[in-house]
C-alpha cells in the first residue's frame, strides 16, 4: 500500500464516505448513546474492534455466513465489555448488540474487503470506525 493510497482510505473512512456524516445512515446509535463523550466513544470504539477484526474472515464463506459471524464478533465486544468495562456495559445496554442491525456501515466495509486486498480492507475498516468515533465523540460532547 502507496503512501497516497493509505491518505484516500483515510479520508475516505474520516469525512468523505464517512456513514455518519455523508450518507447520514446509522443515525440510531449516533443519536441514541451520544449523551456523552464517554459512551459516544466507547460504542464508536467497540464498532471500529468489531469492522477492524471482520476483514480476516475468508471470502468463499463471507456471504452464507456473513450476519452469523458478524454477531459473533459483536457477542464478543459485547460479553468483554461486560466483564472488563462493567459500569460502561451498563450504560452503553442495547446499543452494544446494535451493532449487529447496524448494516448500513458494516455493509460498506464488506462492499469495499470484496474489492481489495486484506491490508487495504483493514485500514478501510478501521479508518471507518474512526470516522464513526468522532461523530459519535462530537455529538456525545
Amino acid at each position: 500500500m502507496t503512501p497516497q493510497q493509505f491518505r484516500e482510505i483515510s479520508w475516505n473512512g474520516l469525512w468523505k464516505q464517512n456513514t455518519g456524516l455523508a450518507q447520514l445512515l446509522g443515525l440510531c446509535p449516533i443519536l441514541a448513546i451520544s449523551t456523552s463523550a464517554v459512551n459516544a466513544v466507547s460504542l464508536g470504539l467497540a464498532t471500529l474492534l468489531v469492522m477492524a477484526m471482520r476483514n480476516f474472515i475468508p471470502y468463499e464463506i463471507r456471504i452464507p455466513v456473513f450476519v452469523l459471524i458478524i454477531a459473533g464478533l459483536v457477542t464478543v465486544v459485547d460479553l468483554s465489555f461486560n466483564a472488563f468495562f462493567h459500569d460502561l456495559y451498563l450504560v452503553l445496554g442495547i446499543f452494544i448488540p446494535l451493532i449487529v442491525t447496524n448494516c448500513i456501515v458494516l455493509a460498506r466495509v464488506e462492499a469495499y474487503a470484496a474489492k481489495n486486498d486484506p491490508l487495504s480492507s483493514t485500514v478501510d475498516a478501521i479508518m471507518m470506525g474512526l470516522g464513526l468515533v468522532w461523530v459519535l465523540a462530537v455529538l456525545g460532547g
